[in-house]
């Protein structure tokens, strides 16, 4: 992952908060930003994006004011795309090579499901604390110490700069580990025998295929790979999703991949890189 340019990024940081204030649109500083703001009182050195939320049905946010929004932040020079899922409408924006990610949350029987599937107390929203950052006071979850807990885990506040994908996986509980669609895998494969299904097939370093391979999408399921080395999931959305492939000390786990219903990747297995790489999958053709 490449670090921002931090003093640009608190730039960009200012304007999105004069604008939101404009629009009159409430949100909350979350991920690593929310991270660095409570626990640093500073955007973390190292991370590589910014990332805000709002949450939908909330503050009078509804999907008109987000797209009004999104053209606000256009006509301010961002540039901006819409992605929607049925968890929640997502934001890209981007300025001065500053990465933006403002995610609008759908509640969900009084949760919100935060990357990589993480399920989150809407009551967290409902009376929001206060961080202060670059001389300023932002929106944080309230209260924030539980949840820093719930996404990073209990060691929340050593820094580490790899590594944390590992704690954020393993303490997703099963109970938040859910078909994002709200569907069951049978009931999928039965409605979309053919469109929703993605594969993914795992090949060793000599580009040969790995059988009996654990495969994981996070928030969707866990496949062993077929002698072929796929492994078949099925996806409700095209979204950005955790990995991991292997298990044990050989797993690896890939933190952001691009995957949509019907597509197929390519897995390259690297020996000497088992953590750290993003946008690994290649589409195959």
């Amino acid at each position: 992952m490449r670090s921002m340019n931090m003093r640009e990024a608190e730039k960009v940081l200012l304007q999105i908060r004069q604008l939101m204030d404009d629009l009159n649109i409430i949100f909350f500083l979350r991920h690593g930003t929310c991270l660095g703001a409570v626990r640093d009182g500073e955007l973390i050195p190292w991370d590589d994006d910014i990332d805000i939320g709002s949450i939908i049905g909330m503050n009078n946010l509804d999907e008109e004011s987000i797209y009004a929004a999104v053209n606000a932040f256009k006509t301010a020079g961002f540039e901006a795309k819409i992605l929607q899922t049925n968890f929640h409408i997502g934001v890209e924006m981007s300025k001065s090579g500053i990465p933006i990610d403002w995610t609008c949350y759908k509640i969900i029987e009084e949760n919100i499901f935060q990357y990589p599937a993480i399920k989150i107390p809407v009551h967290l929203y409902k009376n929001l604390e206060t961080a202060y950052l670059l001389d300023k006071t932002f929106f944080v979850p309230n209260p924030p110490e539980e949840y820093l807990t719930l996404k990073y885990g209990s060691e929340w506040r050593v820094p580490k700069k790899t590594g944390f994908e590992n704690d954020i996986i393993d303490s997703i509980s099963e109970s938040a580990i859910i078909e994002r669609s709200g569907i069951s895998s049978r009931i999928l494969k039965f409605l979309f025998p053919n469109k929703k299904v993605a594969r993914i097939q795992i090949l060793n370093s000599n580009m040969k295929p790995i059988e009996k391979m654990e495969v994981t999408v996070v928030g969707i399921g866990q496949r062993t790979t077929d002698q072929h080395g796929y492994a078949k999931f099925y996806l409700p959305n095209e979204d950005y999703y955790a990995m991991t492939v292997g298990s044990g000390k050989e797993r690896e786990i890939l933190y952001e991949e691009i995957l949509k219903p019907g597509g197929e990747y390519l897995y390259v297995q690297d020996l000497n890189q088992r953590s750290g790489r993003i946008h690994v999958l290649e589409e195959a053709i």
